[in-house]
């Protein structure tokens, strides 16, 4: 695997991809405004810093909250293409709006450096065993190009459409997430109070039609033990629901049922906290059972 990487946002899942790379061999700097998410490439000898400008890295990786993030990163004061050091494409993970990807695609273009859009599903446990589903979007050849970067992190990626094509699928990706979530905890809590076990029923919805990511992997693992911990914030969720509303908008189309997604995971947010677990929505639906039941 040739050439060297930039990865800027380590965070929870973006830490556990870097790691991936680190241990494949991947030459690696790390970037990311917070120091404890820094300290465990410090820890590895890895180059480090709060911001991307000075450090190595032919490609340059970013996984971040927003666009705006991925944008400040790249092209602000402090930005990884804004310096002496030569950057031939940037590979965007960050689960972003495809038309600002568009235009940042643009601005990187001007000064040489290919864009591709590449986010990911998988959630943690996917990021931590290298078995991300990726959804490309941009030119083909450089998707080949840069093909074996992305094999550490994801047993699975597909180039999808052009730059923002990524992006388009993975809103749409997590808007069919936020419904069978929902959807599957509503069914839990009235199976379990009318006197089901609720391991039974996810035995059965998983050998049935009713099967689902939220059946097999955040129900059993994330909400039946009550750790509410499966690495999605309220917060972001609803980020990537609300790219979804405005794709259906743009497209034409209407969608109701996305329309009211929108709106119970915005209640979910408002009533829990930005930063709560996406699986805590159990929470959230037990509450309305005692206000009124």
């Amino acid at each position: 695997m040739s050439g060297s990487v930039l990865f800027i946002g380590v965070g929870r899942m973006g830490g556990l991809m870097a790691l991936r790379l680190h241990q494949a061999g991947v030459p690696l700097a790390v970037a990311d405004l917070s120091d404890a998410a820094l300290a465990p490439f410090r820890g590895l000898g890895l180059p480090a810093a709060a911001a991307g400008r000075d450090l190595p890295g032919d490609v340059v990786i970013s996984m971040l909250p927003t666009a705006a993030d991925v944008r400040e990163a790249l092209l602000g004061p402090a930005g990884a293409c804004r310096g002496a050091v030569s950057r031939r494409a940037v590979i965007d993970m960050t689960s972003a709006t495809p038309a600002a990807t568009v235009a940042l695609g643009r601005e990187l273009e001007a000064l040489g450096i290919g864009l591709m859009d590449a986010p990911v599903s998988g959630g943690m446990a996917g990021a931590k065993g290298g078995s991300l589903t990726a959804m490309v979007g941009g030119d083909a050849v450089l998707f080949e190009r840069h093909r074996a970067l992305l094999a550490p992190m994801c047993a699975s990626a597909r180039l999808v459409g052009p730059l923002g094509a990524g992006h388009t699928l993975k809103a749409l990706n997590n808007y069919l997430s936020a419904v069978t979530l929902w959807s599957s905890c509503e069914a839990l809590l009235v199976g379990t109070r009318l006197g089901l076990d609720p391991e039974a029923m996810l035995e059965v919805w998983s050998r049935g039609s009713g099967r689902s990511h939220a059946v097999d992997v955040k129900l059993p693992r994330h909400v039946l033990p009550r750790s509410f911990d499966f690495g999605q914030s309220l917060e972001l969720f609803c980020k990537d629901i609300g790219i979804a509303v405005a794709l259906a908008e743009e497209a034409g189309v209407t969608a109701p049922a996305l329309a009211a997604a929108a709106a119970n995971w915005r209640e979910a947010r408002d009533r829990l906290g930005a930063g709560e677990d996406i699986t805590a929505v159990m929470k959230l639906l037990e509450s309305w059972v005692g206000e009124r039941g």
